[in-house]
Formats: structure tokens, C-alpha cells, sequence
């Protein structure tokens, strides 16, 4: 009877380890975060600037701009890395410096780059490091 108690157990062991190592990726990849992304968008801010008669003048000129929510859920930058064997998406947290803010916008000065693919929706949590889901948008 023990014997058939291990058999038993040593089965149930088994087809587990089976069942995990051909569902592990799925498993994995339905818990992490979907994200959705695109360039930073680009808007006019003023600048002054002194013309050729010495004359103070107001002009605009394009900044890379980012809607003042995503300023406070924190701006995050995917990046792509290969991980055992497997390329996937990770973020990485932008450390901004922000300039003026303009109909709801604020002006980037550094910490991205208008190239960069920015999270713009998320479906969970995020973190510096954090492995992601890239969705269509």
C-alpha cells in the first residue's frame, strides 16, 4: 500500500513539473504588466530672446512635453534587454527635470529624449526595473 501511496505521489510530482515547464511562459507573461507606448510628444513653449536692435522678444520653439498626469505617476522609459535566451520589455524610471507648464503640458529638459518609447498606459504597478508587456496602442 505505501508503495502505491509514492507511486502515487512521485506521478502527481511529476506531471506537474510536466505541466509547469510547458506553461511557465504563459503563466509568466499573463502576470506582468501591459503597458502601452509612444514617443514623447513634442509642443511650443515660449523663449525670450534679444533681437538685433537689442530689443527683448518673445518667440516659441519646440520642446519635448509631457501631460502633467504622467509627471506625477512618473515617467518610464521601455527598454529592451534578452533574458535567458529571450528578448523582452523592461522599464526603467526617467529622471526628469521639467520646465514651464503649458496648457497641461510640461516641457522636458532632460531625462528623455524625443526617440525614447514612454509608457503611456499601464495596467498595474511599475517600477524601476520592472519587466513588461508591450500592447498595441
Amino acid at each position: 500500500m505505501t508503495k502505491k501511496i509514492l507511486l502515487g505521489i512521485t506521478i502527481l510530482f511529476f506531471a506537474g513539473m510536466l505541466f509547469l515547464t510547458i506553461f511557465a511562459e504563459k503563466i509568466h507573461e499573463s502576470s506582468l504588466p501591459n503597458v502601452t507606448v509612444s514617443r514623447p510628444e513634442q509642443r511650443l513653449f515660449p523663449y525670450e530672446y534679444v533681437d538685433e536692435n537689442g530689443e527683448p522678444q518673445t518667440g516659441l520653439v519646440q520642446k519635448i512635453a509631457v501631460p502633467k498626469s504622467m509627471i506625477e505617476e512618473g515617467v518610464f522609459v521601455v527598454c529592451s534587454a534578452e533574458k535567458n535566451g529571450t528578448k523582452r520589455s523592461f522599464v526603467r524610471y526617467a529622471d526628469i527635470q521639467i520646465g514651464e507648464e503649458r496648457d497641461g503640458y510640461f516641457e522636458i529638459v532632460s531625462g528623455i529624449l524625443f526617440s525614447d518609447q514612454i509608457v503611456t498606459e499601464r495596467s498595474g504597478e511599475l517600477y524601476d526595473g520592472a519587466e513588461i508587456r508591450v500592447g498595441r496602442g
